[in-house]
């Protein structure tokens, strides 16, 4: 009867122990999902937009003389800005919004104003504003080489569309970019995507 009795404790022991464990990943998931929900026509008008995006970045990149294995820094430097003159070129004529439309730039704004509330996005707004970026976001201009890139909250980018591995969301100062890491260049960007910092209730 002893043994009975210990054996239902433990049993009882280890499901109570696999429900704390499983419900430590599942809150884990959804602090990670924000309250904000993309539209579907939205999610698809953006992801046709970057996959044309990255169909003529590869078809570009095809063209361009294949790099050694053990390239030198400076041969992977050259290969990079021949590829960022070959997209400035075939997206002369690229505007803001080309790729970041309207309805995604509500969406963005929306978001990030979930991210960045109350003290865990004050947090991350420090995470990301660690190093300057004295840059202005321009459509095809190089992403300077001696600007370090910001850190991306990782609840942002869990409620951001998937993009190609060649393409990275960061932040320049408040501005949220669009950038082709291989051309090194800012395809797209949002001004002061980011919402204001809180003013302290003392400097009110």
């Amino acid at each position: 009867m002893f043994f009975a009795r210990s054996f239902r404790m433990a049993a009882i022991g280890a499901a109570v122990l696999a429900c704390t464990l499983g419900c430590d990943t599942k809150t884990k998931e959804q602090e990670e999902k924000s309250d904000v929900r993309m539209a579907p026509e939205i999610a698809a008008e953006f992801q046709k937009r970057v996959d044309a995006y990255a169909s003529l970045s590869r078809k570009l990149a095809a063209t361009l003389p294949k790099l050694p294995k053990e390239a030198t820094p400076q041969q992977i430097d050259q290969d990079q800005r021949a590829f960022e003159k070959l997209v400035v070129q075939e997206r002369r004529d690229a505007k803001p919004g080309d790729l970041f439309i309207p309805e995604m730039q509500t969406y963005v704004r929306t978001l990030l104003a979930d991210v960045f509330k109350g003290p865990l996005g004050a947090a991350e707004r420090k995470a990301v504003h660690d190093e300057p970026h004295p840059v202005r976001p321009v459509v095809n201009k190089r992403y300077p080489d001696d600007v370090p890139l910001s850190t991306m909250p990782p609840r942002l980018l869990a409620n951001m569309p998937k993009l190609p591995d060649q393409l990275e969301y960061r932040f320049v100062h408040n501005d949220l970019i669009l950038m082709d890491v291989h051309a090194h260049i800012i395809l797209d960007f949002i001004a002061d995507a980011m919402p204001p910092a809180p003013v302290p209730p003392s400097q009110h």
